[in-house]
């Protein structure tokens, strides 16, 4: 039984055949002698390609001329000294033709040698596409095995499925906050991913709609600023549809004359009068500040009309003690005698003031207006009670001797200038 070699000695024997080669390699393509002789070939090559008209013309003159002699039996010297010059023709030509079998041999030997050349080439190429094919094919079932025992550690380990999910978030986030061109590409893998998602897929379309309503519906409810922002934008928007488009200005005047219509229910009749008259409201006061000014001067107006009524409600019918004028109750106060009379005066004093009070010691209720209880709480009498008759208080010696000027500057009251 033939034993078989194993393939570790038959990788050996093609590396030393390789070896071998290419020390024979450099001695062939680089000898300057076969490159003097190709040179020497291609110049005889183009010579014999120059000369080949004229060899092919001699050979027909050739055939012509014994014909000739044949028919003529032993022509002229002319003709003899002619066909002395032809085969001397005839001999260059065959040394040409034997250049041009030396050179296609010489031709024929490197022509060989090259494509034993370029055959090894292409074999050596060969090998290594084949390692390399050979080590892809290794390499993807490592490939494919570190992925199948990830896969199935990341199905079955629970903790080892977190920690992979934490780290490739940490990752993408890392990635996505610092990294503007992957940022913008994840964006629009994203739009694209749910636009494509959106027109094929009805059940998401149908999802996305109603958890954007109610998105929206609950953004509308609790944000104020987006309330109003989408009140004004939805405002706008109709209102440039209708300013814009005649069919759509058209439509919402059928629709809103046939909702009056179908709708005129004693509720929709009441909320409409009330809308009109808002609406004549708003007409009448289109300049919102001077309104505001009216309605506070109003106001104004009304309160201090409404206190000067109950002011005078009763009338002037409280009497003052000492100067016996009829006063309204704001003007007056109770008459209580402790406030004015005190045990540490002087009966001199007690006298004078009892003096000022002209009042019987009936149950009524006594009353004195403010300005005289003010001066006589200032133990002086005042200026316009009874039992004063008119008499002013005595002036002062330092303000006797004034003239007009400074008798107006220290006044208490300037009268207008009589004519």
């Amino acid at each position: 039984m033939v034993r078989k070699k194993s393939v570790l000695s038959k990788v050996k024997k093609r590396k030393k055949a390789y070896r071998r080669r290419q020390e024979v390699r450099p001695h062939v393509s680089r000898s300057w002698r076969t490159l003097i002789l190709v040179i020497k070939a291609v110049k005889k090559f183009l010579n014999f390609r120059h000369n080949v008209e004229s060899v092919s013309f001699s050979s027909r003159t050739l055939d012509r001329s014994k014909v000739d002699e044949i028919l003529s039996n032993y022509g002229s010297s002319l003709n003899n000294t002619q066909l002395q010059v032809k085969c001397h023709d005839l001999i260059e030509v065959n040394g040409t033709l034997n250049d041009l079998a030396i050179i296609q041999d010489i031709i024929k030997k490197l022509t060989s040698n090259v494509c034993r050349l370029d055959s090894e080439r292409k074999r050596q190429l060969q090998i290594r596409q084949n390692k390399k094919t050979s080590k892809a094919v290794l390499n993807n079932k490592k490939v494919e095995r570190t992925i199948n025992y990830f896969r199935d550690k990341y199905h079955n380990n629970i903790h080892f499925r977190e920690n992979q999910k934490t780290r490739i978030k940490k990752k993408n986030s890392f990635k996505y906050r610092n990294d503007k061109k992957y940022r913008e590409e994840v964006k629009a893998k994203k739009k694209k991913h749910i636009f494509n998602k959106y027109h094929s897929n009805t059940q998401f379309r149908e999802r996305f709609k109603s958890k954007s309503k109610f998105h929206i519906l609950t953004k509308y409810h609790t944000n104020s600023n987006f309330r109003d922002q989408y009140k004004l934008r939805m405002k706008s928007q109709v209102l440039k549809k209708y300013y814009t488009y005649n069919s759509i200005r058209l439509k919402m005047t059928q629709r809103a004359l046939n909702w009056y219509r179908n709708n005129n229910t004693i509720m929709r009749q009441n909320s409409r009068r009330l809308y009109n008259q808002h609406r004549r409201i708003l007409k009448k006061y289109t300049v919102r500040q001077s309104h505001q000014f009216a309605v506070i001067h109003r106001n104004l107006f009304m309160n201090n009309l409404n206190r000067f009524r109950q002011i005078i409600q009763e009338g002037p019918d409280y009497v003052c003690l000492s100067c016996r004028l009829a006063l309204f109750r704001n003007q007056v106060v109770p008459f209580v005698e402790q406030k004015y009379i005190k045990q540490n005066m002087s009966d001199e004093i007690k006298k004078s003031i009892q003096t000022y009070f002209n009042y019987s010691s009936s149950s009524q209720s006594n009353w004195i207006c403010k300005l005289c209880s003010d001066k006589i709480k200032k133990r002086q009498m005042p200026s316009r009670a009874v039992v004063n008759k008119l008499k002013l208080c005595d002036v002062p010696c330092e303000l006797k001797k004034l003239n007009n000027l400074e008798k107006h500057l220290i006044a208490l009251r300037l009268p207008f200038m009589k004519i």
